[in-house]
């Protein structure tokens, strides 16, 4: 064959292709202003043979040509169906347990019954059994780990694929999941978040992060039903002084004894006191750890309240970076114009603001209550219709990005969804956005499209996996929540099923590759 008698050497900057020991052609790349390099001296010897070299170097050079530096990949260089480079830190069992898991997570039957499933299995295996199924399963194949040598092995890997960890603990509450209000829960959450924010900053640390994120819900530090009660007074006076950002600020101090909100009863204001010293606290202490901290959006019924609070931590906090985030649900009608608004409020009160955009996990369920209570549903009728209020949302807070100077502005593109994150990259080009700006980043969650993850990490994109952490009897709740709010988005996920088994397949043809695996 006429290839076999050629010799390509490729070194970092340039491609020289031999014939018979006699350098044909030299490919050297240098960057220009826009996608591409530049193509530099092809010469070919006189001889009959020089037809035939002129093809198979225009073909070789064309191959070349479309291996882009990283910096100037076009977004659609950004190959997801590699399931060799998607999937390259992960065992054979890891690819096999994904497999199984991703796919029992489609089935309703086990969705919608997998608390008492679990709850079944508990009872006849027993605590021990139970939790060794369970780490080998949908524990193992979602949560980071339960202790410190466990998280640091995972952050460890993931760092390996050039991938960030972002902690999640695995404490909330829903509207009715406690009767009554117990500071002490509230407290133990609070302490838990304090000691896991600085063991983990030292982790993280080590494995030097793009920016330290850390995840956290509200319902961890307050009563769902107090978020209620101020979600409706908003609602009916969103102008009301008391709910000002600058008045719930006051509140975010050592000594807010002198606190208090004229609607709310005297154990009511007792209650949110406590909980506004706990946020102070946990805000001081990931300031210390310079760590920042994404606030998880919940039920609509209690948005408002959320983010009025998260407002006012970003005006107390927020002053040189956004050390508070919020996050914006694409799949409600209102998304675009309540990043709109918060943006505007930060402009106008001087602080600094992080974005969080996901689609959303709550549709079953606010549909539902929508139902129930007689208003309108808040969520757009299609996903279709979810995926333009993301990408509009997105290119929105781009244009933020690119307008703003230093940190005012800092984005994570949260997004399990291939299309999505092509349309990222893409925007992100046409804004002449580097690649490796640290006010932007993307996440996916620990366990699920890891094809766009490792691909975007190995493309040179700042990308997290949001790690849940904790002990199994803290995670069940958890783990069951998140089954019945994402079992839309698993069912989804045929792309990385048939990845994965793509990768199995290249596995069990080339046995000797189970060793390195």
């Amino acid at each position: 064959m006429l290839l076999s008698c050629y010799n390509i050497c490729y070194e970092e900057s340039e491609l020289r292709i031999y014939y018979k020991s006699r350098c044909m052609v030299s490919i050297i790349k240098s960057r220009k202003s826009g996608p591409g390099f530049e193509l530099y001296a092809v010469t070919v010897d006189k001889c009959n043979e020089a037809s035939l070299h002129y093809t198979v170097l225009r073909i070789v050079s064309l191959v070349f040509l479309v291996r882009y530096d990283n910096q100037h990949e076009p977004s659609h260089a950004v190959d997801f169906a590699d399931s060799t480079k998607a999937f390259v830190t992960k065992t054979t069992w890891e690819i096999t347990r994904a497999v199984l898991v991703l796919q029992m997570c489609t089935y309703d039957v086990v969705v919608d019954n997998s608390l008492k499933l679990m709850q079944l299995g508990r009872r006849i295996l027993g605590q021990t059994l139970f939790g060794y199924l369970m780490k080998a399963t949908f524990y193992g194949q979602f949560v980071g780990g339960d202790t410190p040598d466990k998280i640091e092995a995972t952050f460890s890997r993931l760092r390996d694929a050039g991938i960030h960890s972002m902690p999640l603990l695995t404490i909330e509450e829903n509207v009715g999941d406690r009767a009554q209000v117990e500071e002490r829960f509230y407290d133990n959450s609070t302490q838990y978040y304090v000691d896991t924010i600085r063991s983990t900053t030292d982790i993280l640390a080590q494995h030097g992060a793009h920016a330290r994120l850390f995840q956290m819900r509200l319902t961890s530090f307050m009563h769902a039903q107090l978020l209620v009660t101020i979600s409706r007074h908003l609602s009916e006076d969103p102008s009301a002084t008391e709910l000002s950002i600058e008045h719930l600020s006051t509140g975010l101090c050592d000594d807010n004894k002198s606190f208090h909100l004229s609607f709310l009863s005297t154990e009511d204001n007792k209650h949110l006191r406590n909980a506004l010293l706990r946020l102070h606290a946990v805000c001081k202490q990931a300031e210390s750890c310079n760590v920042r901290m994404l606030v998880d959006a919940e039920y609509t019924s209690m948005r408002p309240a959320i983010t009025r609070l998260v407002l006012a931590l970003m005006y107390k906090y927020n002053r040189t970076h956004p050390l508070v985030w919020n996050t914006y649900q694409c799949y409600l009608k209102s998304a675009y114009n309540s990043v709109l608004e918060d943006m505007a409020l930060a402009r106008q009160l001087g602080f600094c603001i992080g974005i969080k955009i996901v689609r959303g996990a709550y549709m079953d369920h606010e549909r539902a209550v929508a139902r129930q209570q007689g208003y309108e549903d808040p969520i757009h009728a299609t996903y279709d219709d979810t995926s333009s209020m993301y990408h509009r949302v997105l290119d929105k807070t781009l244009q933020f990005v690119q307008d703003s100077q230093g940190e005012q502005v800092n984005v994570i593109v949260a997004t399990q969804n291939e299309e999505t994150a092509k349309h990222a990259i893409r925007r992100m080009q046409e804004l002449g956005i580097q690649k490796d700006d640290r006010r932007i980043c993307f996440g996916q969650q620990y366990g699920m499209a890891d094809q766009i993850s490792y691909h975007l990490a190995r493309a040179g994109y700042a990308v997290y996996k949001s790690v849940p952490v904790g002990p199994l009897h803290t995670t069940i709740a958890y783990l069951n929540r998140r089954a019945l709010e994402n079992r839309t988005a698993l069912r989804g996920f045929r792309q990385e099923n048939r990845l994965l088994w793509a990768e199995m397949g290249r596995r069990a043809r080339h046995p000797l590759s189970w060793w390195k695996y």
